[in-house]
């Protein structure tokens, strides 16, 4: 069976790519179930199942239900029985326990908008999948949603270089230098999502993005409550991120970074009421950006 290797990574590859050196996924999991409740786990991008069937093999003998979500079928995935293949080619689930083993389930849409009930998932994760969803905020505002009080979610949104400070757009078209895939702008001026996402923070909600070069967010949610960003998109400036060259970060490759671009306009009401809750001040506005190198 030929596969494509993107689509393959094991659970530890998930891992590093959510939190570099660890096992964030199992240890969240671990912790969830210490609390002593059935867990629905959901994976959004599990691309061929891979990981998803890994960890569904490690905590078989824990009260844990597994699904993923895809945005289409691609061969060799197209339906649940094709996880068996998949457990097969890598060695994941002894071939006397297949008959028994309890698969995952499979869905195949665009995770932007879920089908899940309201507080009806316990841990969420995704990694690689959410640089290419074309509505960033309305798949954040989903994921709030079905996650149930107590819940967390582990989304990688990017790679390195993505955290623009409060700044001027550096032109019409690129808007920042930097690699942000999830882009929020007032007018002119470039609005850091990490500050955006801390003012609907409450009882309700905590946003962490972890203290790595990656693009990771971690919400928990506390108690029942909608999340609503109040985000407009921009759907002139919304576009795949190869129509941007980077040129100047990458010697050795065209510099052209693969995703696609979401930009949201913030309300005026909230724009204003970052300054008024003092997040944003318009001394820190910086207008000659200068990003770090990619080591």
């Amino acid at each position: 069976m030929i596969l494509d290797s993107g689509k393959t990574r094991d659970l530890s590859g998930i891992n590093q790519k959510i939190m570099k050196d660890s096992a964030i996924i199992q240890s969240t999991l671990s912790e969830l179930l210490s609390k002593g409740r059935g867990l629905r786990v959901l994976e959004v991008g599990f691309g061929y199942g891979r990981a998803m069937l890994e960890l569904a093999w490690q905590f078989r003998r824990e009260d844990v239900s597994f699904c993923g979500i895809n945005k289409k079928k691609q061969k060799p995935m197209g339906n649940i029985g094709d996880l068996i293949g998949i457990a097969r080619e890598y060695n994941i689930i002894p071939e006397e326990n297949l008959g028994e083993f309890n698969l995952p389930e499979v869905f195949f849409y665009d995770a932007s908008s879920l089908h899940f009930d309201d507080q009806s998932i316990d841990f969420i994760y995704s990694a690689v999948t959410i640089r290419f969803i074309d509505r960033k905020a309305e798949f954040l505002e989903e994921v709030c949603r079905v996650l149930k009080p107590g819940g967390v979610a582990l989304l990688q949104i990017g790679e390195a270089n993505w955290d623009y400070p409060y700044s001027r757009t550096c032109d019409h078209a690129m808007l920042t230098p930097y690699f942000n895939r999830f882009v929020l702008k007032y007018q002119d001026e470039l609005i850091p999502l990490p500050i955006y996402l801390k003012h609907f923070e409450g009882e309700a909600f905590r946003f962490q993005f972890l203290p790595q070069r990656r693009c990771t967010l971690k919400v928990n949610k506390l108690k029942p409550f909608r999340l609503d960003l109040q985000l407009k998109p921009d759907p002139e400036l919304s576009v795949p991120m190869e129509n941007f060259s980077y040129r100047h970060f990458w010697e050795k490759k065209d510099g052209r970074r693969g995703g696609f671009r979401c930009v949201y306009d913030l309300h005026p009401e909230i724009y204003h009421a970052l300054f008024k809750a003092g997040r944003l001040s318009h001394d820190q506005l910086q207008t000659d950006i200068v990003i770090p190198e990619i080591a």
